[in-house]
């Protein structure tokens, strides 16, 4: 705050620099681009593989996220479209939002299916392309890309930076999808069942909250016993 309040003084004082301060300003930016993204990067490269890493070492979360992605793999196919719905998955189950996902009737009855189809040999259902692991992945790949050219270039040029986002971005889809396969989803399921789905309670206890908030938020609560039980609480 000092400084800032010394830098409003300074200018008011002297507004013929406020040009050339913003100038230098920029050029010094520019010129930390590199060490920003390398940092950056580097970051990326540690905390990504140690994030899939946790994953991986829990099976049930694993299960959980192959049920959350074929729920939405069976909505989408039901639609016939691409839907706007994202996902996470927790030991005890997972939950769904998004302006597109459907009423807690269809999106109980879609898991229903999906864990049937899955128990039935369905496992491409477990994968999904928009999944969570492949935007990681991609960023994995992006940030290792840097590092190498900066480390053999000492400089990002545009070239550069296309050719590491064309490559990353080739890799990152079937790279990615055997990420998912191998470390954060777990195909078989048969031993789980669907607990209670849980909707968002509306913020305003207003009944038409939909059309102010299009957003939907599910909880799907998951057990691995045999007892299907199927609660519905709002």
């Amino acid at each position: 705050m000092p400084f800032l309040l010394f830098l409003i003084l300074f200018f008011w004082l002297f507004p013929f620099l406020i040009i050339p301060f913003f100038i230098f300003l920029g050029i010094g930016f520019i010129f930390l681009i590199p060490y920003v993204v390398f940092f950056n990067s580097f970051m990326n490269i540690l905390t990504i593989p140690w994030q899939i890493f946790k994953i991986a070492s829990n099976k049930q979360i694993r299960r959980n996220h192959s049920l959350e992605h074929a729920t939405v793999n069976v909505l989408e196919e039901r639609y016939g479209k691409t839907l706007k719905i994202g996902g996470l998955a927790y030991s005890n189950g997972f939950s769904l939002s998004g302006p597109d996902l459907p009423s807690p009737y269809e999106v109980l009855d879609a898991a229903r299916e999906g864990i049937y189809r899955m128990t039935k040999g369905e496992t491409s259902l477990a994968l999904h392309p928009r999944c969570g692991t492949s935007i990681a992945t991609s960023t994995f790949l992006l940030s290792l890309g840097f590092i190498i050219v900066l480390s053999f270039s000492q400089h990002l040029s545009l070239l550069n930076i296309a050719i590491v986002f064309i490559l990353a971005n080739i890799i990152a889809k079937p790279l990615g999808l055997t990420v998912q396969k191998f470390f954060t989803t777990h195909a078989d399921i048969s031993n789980m069942s669907i607990i209670d789905i849980y909707g968002k309670p509306s913020i305003y206890n207003f009944p038409f909250e939909i059309m102010i908030n299009p957003n939907r938020t599910y909880f799907i609560k998951t057990t691995s016993n045999k007892n299907m039980l199927f609660w519905f609480s709002f």
